[in-house]
């Protein structure tokens, strides 16, 4: 049991007791330092408190955890759209197309000559965009559909723009939806390169041809097992000179058509990855291949190739439910999409993998198999948004393709067996400054946790600024708080009315106390009225708080060192010195308390002696000390 003092004008420190001269200060030590203001005074200068400000989330989704020094334009996720400074509106409205005769799994979508072109199953259907209908069957194939191109052929000699769609069995082709012709080749993957039909075979063998009416010529083999090979595209290489590309499960294969065989790229060497390289297109100048829910941007060079790594996967990711694996990626004029299929998730929990140069081992990697909401999402220089969100989980997103058919420029895409399209803008970007822009009923945004990079610290949430624009009071901006990393969600406002409300902390409580906590994130919930070109926009959202610091008392006391009495005040002045060079904490109290509450670990940080001389070691020593840490205790 440590000491206790039972008296008047004493102390202990260090287990050593002394008297004192008069009484004992005890003060805060932990109190802030206040703010440095540079400028213009403005409402963030107040030295009592603080504000996070969020009107920018340009930088997209994919951070939960928020540090304030790089991520302050970022989200957690969401699916309103973000590219827009101080505006967060409503997604696009996407338009769900009218159920085909043929329910099955939808495999391509196709633009040709003006119309969409849809592999319903085996029953291809060709949309009616005025009726709203897909019609009737114009073609049965043998297989499902695996990949589609259009380009010029020449049968007879002559240039004929033609619509080929490979199934893996045969190669079905059209020049318009009622003249269709067969060729039985078993080709799983097409593309057009150098006025010729390329196409590859399920154990990778590469043909070409320009007439599908008198069959194809072998060239290149994928050195390796059937189903490698997940897609074909055509792209620059280093030397600047256009190349078909396969993109298998284990990387990025170059074609020279010289040597009539495929080369290594510096993506060549990848793990097997079941998905890897399915839907992987080139946008920009760059090739971006897919694995899994992972995308790589491989960026072809005379003077070096560079690859990196920009995918929804990369930082936090994407949460739990919406993560999946990416089916197809298409270019836009501004975006990059993706079509993430969360129905099967990974696809299998163990999957065997090979080294990319052969066939000679075999390994086991577990995967993440859970099913979940399929996404579409979009990405620029900025960062990744998300487009559209399936309204259920375990529907899965086939396809996607984007095409100016009928007149508008679309992204098309199939999910839970029926056809979806939403119109891209192709000039004025800014939603807002179209006034025939047409949005969905409703979106959400998360903020990421922000602990303000003090995550044991307790803050106090003060009051919280929420500006809106809402055309009429049927568009609202509703905002949700949750706390200490706990998702459960405790409504703040909804805005009904264009301007800037201010609400208290504690949210419904008689007074403003405020709302303790140590890290704070917001939901952010965007609704409309009937009228689908209105919407409501977030502004500005704004919370004002203060830093809470862990409460750190400091001792004051001036000590009487004996007397006259020389030994006796030796051993207090060395006792004194002795807990100032003490490496460790010493304890001091003033107090008799079995609680031990009063009981505390400090450190000496000033000794301040008035002493006699000569002989005489009679004085008094002023000591300051302070808790560099809380007491257990306490």
């Amino acid at each position: 049991m440590p000491g206790r003092v039972t008296e008047e004008n004493q102390i202990r420190i260090n287990d050593v007791l002394f008297k004192t001269s008069g009484k004992v200060r005890e003060f805060l030590a932990s109190t802030p330092p206040g703010k440095l203001t540079l400028g213009d005074y403005s409402d963030a200068s107040n030295p009592f408190a603080s504000e996070w400000s969020f009107d920018d989330a340009r930088g997209g989704i994919g951070i939960e955890i928020l540090d304030p020094r790089k991520d302050l334009d970022r989200v957690w996720y969401g699916t309103t759209q973000l590219r827009y400074k101080g505006r967060i509106v409503l997604p696009r409205l996407a338009v769900k197309t009218t159920a085909a005769s043929t329910v099955d799994d939808i495999d391509i979508i196709q633009g040709f000559k003006n119309e969409i072109y849809g592999c319903h199953g085996t029953e291809i259907h060709v949309y009616d965009n005025s009726g709203d209908s897909w019609g009737a069957s114009v073609r049965t194939l043998l297989s499902n559909a695996t990949s589609a191109a259009v380009g010029i052929l020449y049968p007879s000699g002559v240039a004929t723009e033609t619509l080929v769609i490979a199934t893996g069995s045969e190669v079905d082709y059209a020049t318009d939806s009622s003249t269709w012709a067969r060729n039985t080749t078993n080709i799983k993957w097409v593309v057009f390169w150098h006025d010729l039909l390329w196409g590859m075979d399920d154990a990778g063998q590469l043909y070409f041809t320009d007439d599908l009416s008198t069959g194809w010529t072998p060239d290149a083999l994928l050195q390796f097992p059937s189903g490698y090979a997940n897609g074909l595209l055509v792209a620059r290489g280093a030397d600047n000179v256009e190349h078909i590309y396969c993109t298998a499960t284990v990387g990025l294969f170059i074609h020279d058509d010289v040597a009539k065989r495929f080369h290594e790229t510096e993506m060549s060497e990848l793990p097997f990855h079941p998905q890897g390289g399915l839907g992987s297109t080139k946008w920009r100048g760059n090739i971006y291949y897919a694995a899994g829910n992972a995308v790589y941007r491989f960026q072809p060079r005379s003077t070096g190739t560079v690859v990196d790594t920009v995918g929804p996967d990369r930082e936090y990711g994407l949460p739990q439910a919406k993560r999946g694996v990416i089916r197809k990626m298409v270019p836009t004029h501004n975006d990059l999409i993706a079509f993430l299929d969360a129905s099967v998730a990974a696809g299998i929990s163990k999957l065997s993998t090979r080294v990319t140069r052969g066939v000679r081992f075999h390994h086991g990697v577990t995967m993440h198999a859970e099913t979940g909401f399929s996404v579409i999402v979009a990405w620029n220089e900025d960062g990744w948004e998300v487009k559209w969100e399936s309204g259920a989980s375990a529907q899965a997103i086939t396809t996607g393709h984007v095409s100016n058919a009928y007149n508008e420029n679309r992204l098309w895409w199939a999910a839970d067996k029926r056809v979806y399209y939403m119109t891209l803008p192709v000039d004025v970007v800014n939603p807002l400054q179209v006034p025939t822009t047409t949005y969905e009923s409703t979106g959400t945004l998360e903020t990421p946790w922000n602990d303000f990079q003090t995550r044991n610290a307790t803050k106090l949430a003060l009051r919280f600024l929420l500006e809106t624009v809402n055309p009429t009071s049927s568009e609202t901006v509703k905002v949700e708080y949750a706390t200490d990393y706990v998702e459960s969600y405790t409504e703040i406002k909804t805005n009904t009315v264009t301007g800037e409300t201010e609400t208290t902390f504690p949210i419904g409580g008689a007074n403003p106390i405020g709302l303790a906590f140590r890290a704070i994130k917001f939901r952010v919930t965007l609704d409309r009225g009937s009228t689908n070109t209105n919407t409501p926009q977030l502004i500005k959202m704004t919370l004002v708080w203060r830093q809470r610091n862990r409460e750190l008392y400091g001792i004051q006391a001036d000590l009487v060192l004996g007397d006259d009495l020389e030994p006796e005040a030796i051993a207090q002045i060395a006792n004194v010195k002795a807990s100032v060079l003490n490496d460790e904490l010493v304890e001091v109290t003033y107090r008799d308390d079995d609680s031990e509450l009063q009981n505390y670990y400090m450190e000496v940080i000033n000794y301040d002696a008035f002493l006699e001389t000569g002989h005489n070691y009679a004085g008094t020593v002023r000591v300051v000390m302070v808790e560099p840490q809380q007491t257990a205790s306490r």
